[in-house]
């Protein structure tokens, strides 16, 4: 008799604790999945990070030490297209440059030169996100930019790259 009492207990318990489990699984666990998206968003809207992704050189430079370069006119690029509209962003491109650089005597008479291909650069790096993307990722495109500059001149000259009067439409 006692044996038969520990089965129905054991079965009891062993049919609370599934019962627990699928209120886990289909109740609780979706909640949190939202949540983590939420909170994944945020830290992107607000673009939080451990580290600086400056090297410690740029850091170092001081105001002195550099001087702008800015290209021209405005440049308009067609977005990536997320709904039935084509959305565009508008903006002027400004380049810093390290004066006490060795390649920059050698290097920045060229940049007038080679204006189009930044502008290119530019400008696909910023079609490859949707209208929605743009504000979230601006500093990875900035940074993305900057390396194709610096990897089209072949030197690290050009410490950063500005999106003036950006507007997005």
């Amino acid at each position: 008799m006692k044996r038969n009492m520990f089965t129905v207990i054991i079965l009891a318990f062993v049919v609370v604790n599934v019962i627990m489990s699928s209120v886990l699984i289909f109740f609780i666990l979706p909640s949190v999945n939202k949540t983590n998206k939420l909170v994944h968003k945020v830290a992107a809207i607000i673009d939080l990070e451990l580290e600086s992704k400056k090297p410690d050189d740029i850091e170092h430079i001081s105001i002195e030490d550099i001087t702008t370069y800015s290209i021209g006119d405005k440049l308009i690029v067609y977005l990536k297209q997320s709904d039935d509209y084509k959305h565009y962003a508008m903006l002027t491109i400004t380049l810093s440059i390290n004066k006490k650089h060795q390649d920059t005597t050698k290097l920045e008479p060229l940049i007038a030169q080679h204006e189009d291909t930044i502008k290119e650069i530019v400008t696909d790096e910023f079609s490859k996100y949707t209208i929605n993307e743009i504000a979230i990722k601006k500093d990875h495109i900035k940074q993305e930019s900057l390396n194709r500059i610096q990897e089209t001149f072949d030197s690290n000259f050009i410490i950063n790259i500005s999106f003036g009067n950006l507007t997005l439409e």
